[in-house]
C-alpha cells in the first residue's frame, strides 16, 4: 500500500535546500563510499580462503548449529556447503561464539587468522555504519541514516524524502528540519533496538528518517484537507481527507508488514520515525505557527474571470514580456483586490524592482487581506516577513496594517511577530487601545515562559502609549 500527497508544491523562491543537501549527501555515500563494498569483501574472501579456516572451522559451525541452532540442521542438510560458508562469512554471532574456545584451546593461529578476516569485513559499509541493535556504537547510530542496501532501496528513500521534505522544510525552516531528520532517524534506531534487541543484523536506510519527515508533514497539515495519491495491490486512484487522518493508515501498515510482510525490512524503524517525527514537529508547533503551508483542498481555485486574469499574466510571462506582465498583475489586483492568487503572483513580479510604488501597493494587498480571517496566518507573516528583506522603506507597514497584522499574530500565538509588530507601533508613536491588550497577551507569554526581564520591557513599552480613539 502506497499514500502519498499530490498538491503539494514547492516555493521556489524560498528552496529547500536542506532537503536537496540531505538526497545529495545519499546520493555520494552511495556512489562515492559504498561502492567501494565489492573491494572490500573481495579482500576480505580472498584473504579468508588463502588461509587455513575454511578446513577449520567447517566442522566447528557443525558444533555451533548443534549447541546454538539446531533448527538449522534441515537447512544444513539441504544446501549444504553453500550454507555452511554462507555462515562462516557473514554470521557475526558465529563469530563471537568461536573466539572464547580458541582462546581457551591456546589456538593462537587460528585466532589471528579469524580476527584478521573479522578486521577486514568490518570496513563493508553496513558493517563498519550500519547499525547493530546487538551492538550499538555512535557510529551505527548516526551512519546508518545515510546508507543503502541497493539503488532501488536508495531511490525509493529519496523520492519519499522530496515527496514530503519539500513541504516540510518550508514550513520549519531547514535549521528545524534539519534537527528533526536527525532525531526522528535516531528514535527509529531506538524503537528497532528495543524490538530487535539481541540480533546481530546490521540496519541501513533513511527510511527511519524518511519516516519522521512524513510524521512531521501530518503534525504540520493536521486537519486540513489534501489530495492523496494511493495503491492497493492493483487498485489505485485519489482521494481527500485531513492529513491527520492518513496516520493511523501509515501506522498499519507498518505494523501489517512486521506481520506479514518481508522479514527483512524494518517496520519497528519506520513506526519509531514517524511517531518521533510527528511528536516532534506538534511541540514545536505548539510554540510557533508553521512558516508556511499547503493549501487546503480547494483552495486556490480561481472563479472565471479571475483565471482569465492570471492566464494573461502567464501568457505574457511565458512569451517573456515582464513589463506587460507587471502591469497586467498590477490592474488585476485593482480589480479583484481579495484574490490572494494575483497578489502573490504581483508581488512575485514587481520584487525585481523593491522600491516601486507597484511592489509597496503589492505588498498593501496582502496586508490588508489580515481582516479576512480564512487568510492563513502563515502566508501574512511570510509575506511580512519577505517584505522586510526585500526593501528598506516598508511604507505598506502602516499603523492600520500593523494593527491588523498583531491582532492575527496574537491570534496564533506567534509572540515573536507580535513583539516585533508592536515595537514598530511604538516607533510609529501610534496611539490605540488595542495595543495595551495586545501587550497583556505577550507579557502573560513571557512570563509563563519565565522572562520576567522581558515582560517588564514589554509592559513599559505599550504601558506608554497613551489610549486613545474608538476600540
Amino acid at each position: 500500500m502506497l499514500i502519498i500527497p499530490i498538491q503539494n508544491k514547492p516555493d521556489w523562491r524560498r528552496p529547500p535546500l536542506v532537503c536537496f543537501a540531505l538526497i545529495l549527501l545519499n546520493l555520494v555515500v552511495f556512489a562515492g563510499y559504498q561502492s567501494g563494498d565489492k573491494a572490500r569483501w573481495r579482500q576480505a574472501e580472498e584473504y579468508y580462503f588463502s588461509t587455513d579456516l575454511p578446513g577449520l572451522e567447517e566442522q566447528r559451525f557443525l558444533v555451533y548449529v548443534d549447541e546454538v541452532h539446531p533448527e538449522w540442521r534441515l537447512q544444513v542438510g539441504a544446501e549444504g556447503e553453500e550454507f555452511i560458508y554462507r555462515e562462516l562469512l557473514w554470521n557475526p554471532e558465529f563469530h563471537r561464539w568461536l573466539l572464547p574456545g580458541l582462546e581457551e584451546e591456546g589456538q593462537t593461529l587460528w585466532l589471528q587468522q579469524r580476527l584478521r578476516f573479522a578486521e577486514l569485513r568490518g570496513h563493508m559499509s553496513s558493517l563498519a555504519l550500519g547499525l547493530t541493535p546487538a551492538e550499538p556504537n555512535p557510529a551505527g547510530l548516526l551512519g546508518h541514516m545515510f546508507l543503502h542496501g541497493s539503488w532501488d532501496h536508495l531511490i525509493g528513500n529519496m523520492v519519499f524524502l522530496l515527496l514530503f521534505g519539500l513541504s516540510v522544510e518550508l514550513a520549519l525552516g531547514g535549521g528545524w528540519f534539519f534537527v528533526f531528520y536527525l532525531l526522528g532517524g535516531l528514535a527509529a534506531a531506538g524503537l528497532h533496538m528495543l524490538v530487535e534487541s539481541g540480533s546481530h543484523v546490521s540496519m541501513v536506510g533513511a527510511s527511519g528518517a524518511v519516516s519522521a519527515v512524513i510524521g512531521m508533514f501530518v503534525a504540520i497539515y493536521g486537519v486540513r484537507r489534501l489530495r492523496f495519491f494511493y495503491t492497493f495491490g492493483f487498485i489505485f486512484g485519489e482521494f481527500s481527507a485531513p492529513a491527520l487522518l492518513v496516520l493511523p493508515l501509515w501506522l498499519g501498515k507498518e505494523l501489517f508488514g512486521y506481520f506479514y510482510g518481508d522479514a527483512g525490512i524494518a517496520y519497528w524503524a519506520h513506526t519509531g520515525g514517524l511517531l518521533a517525527g510527528f511528536a516532534l514537529a506538534l511541540l514545536l508547533l505548539y510554540w510557533r505557527p508553521p512558516l508556511q503551508a499547503l493549501p487546503e483542498e480547494g483552495e486556490g481555485v480561481l472563479p472565471s474571470p479571475q483565471r482569465s486574469a492570471l492566464t494573461r499574466i502567464d501568457r505574457f510571462q511565458e512569451e517573456g514580456k515582464l513589463v506587460e506582465a507587471t502591469a497586467a498583475a498590477t490592474a488585476a489586483v485593482r480589480q479583484y483586490p481579495h484574490s490572494l492568487v494575483l497578489i502573490e503572483r504581483t508581488i512575485e513580479l514587481t520584487a525585481m524592482t523593491p522600491d516601486s510604488e507597484a511592489f509597496h501597493r503589492a505588498n498593501f494587498a496582502l496586508f490588508a487581506l489580515a481582516a479576512n480571517p480564512d487568510i492563513a496566518v502563515s502566508v501574512l507573516a511570510a509575506g511580512y516577513r519577505r517584505y522586510l528583506q526585500a526593501t528598506r522603506n516598508p511604507r505598506a507597514l502602516t499603523a492600520k496594517v500593523c494593527l491588523l497584522l498583531a491582532r492575527r499574530a496574537a491570534e496564533a500565538a506567534d509572540w515573536p511577530w507580535l513583539e516585533a509588530l508592536l515595537c514598530r507601533l511604538a516607533s510609529q508613536n501610534v496611539q490605540h487601545p488595542l495595543i495595551p491588550r495586545l501587550g497583556v497577551r505577550l507579557v502573560n507569554y513571557y512570563r509563563r515562559m519565565g522572562e520576567e526581564g522581558r515582560a517588564r520591557e514589554i509592559k513599559r513599552l505599550t504601558d506608554s502609549m497613551e489610549i486613545s480613539g474608538p476600540a
